[in-house]
């Protein structure tokens, strides 16, 4: 877990950097996750009529991963308290979500790069701009993989973030929350 930050930063974080800062009650933690999809396709080719190439692929490794994924807590939490435990547990059902749609498009993507494997198929003056296409066709067949997996974290997301989660962390820890209180200067 990286060091903390303050409660206004990590509001201005969820909402991007242009964002207005508001009450900071609502951000007392934040997970950031990145996921990033690489490919390297091997390629074989013979020669195609009027002088081109054709290239199959003969082989495709795909990796998705998160390049990033981090848990943060607003520095005005109390190290080691209720609150710092009731808000970690919150943004670790977050984090959970995060592996578990990786994994489910991990499945996903496996199965597209098969199906496209089979039927792939370009044309090109050389084999390097043969290779390039075939790389163009396969991030256009995986997109909609990818977008399935924004789209469930999005409502898994919403799903965890509820007004009603918000108003019991806004309760739990009373001890806690009269300390963030008086340090946002809300007496």
């Amino acid at each position: 877990m990286l060091p903390p930050l303050p409660a206004w930063q990590l509001r201005r974080i969820a909402d991007g950097e242009e964002a207005e800062v508001g009450p900071p009650l609502h951000h007392l933690g934040l997970t950031l996750s990145r996921v990033e999809w690489r490919s390297e396709i091997t390629v074989r080719s013979g020669a195609a009529a009027g002088g081109q190439v054709c290239a199959v692929p003969s082989g495709i490794r795909l990796t998705l991963l998160h390049a990033e994924h981090i848990i943060r807590l607003a520095r005005e939490i109390p190290r080691g308290g209720c609150l710092a435990g009731e808000v970690l547990a919150h943004e670790r059902r977050h984090a959970e979500v995060n592996r578990r749609t990786l994994r489910d498009a991990a499945e996903g993507l496996r199965g597209v790069a098969r199906a496209w494997a089979a039927r792939a198929e370009a044309r090109a003056p050389d084999v390097g701009a043969a290779a390039l296409m075939l790389q163009d066709q396969l991030a256009a067949a995986v997109e909609p993989v990818l977008e399935r997996l924004r789209q469930a974290r999005a409502a898994q997301h919403a799903q965890i973030d509820t007004p009603e989660e918000y108003r019991r962390l806004g309760r739990v820890c009373p001890g806690d929350q009269r300390r963030i209180r008086f340090t946002f200067g809300a007496h």
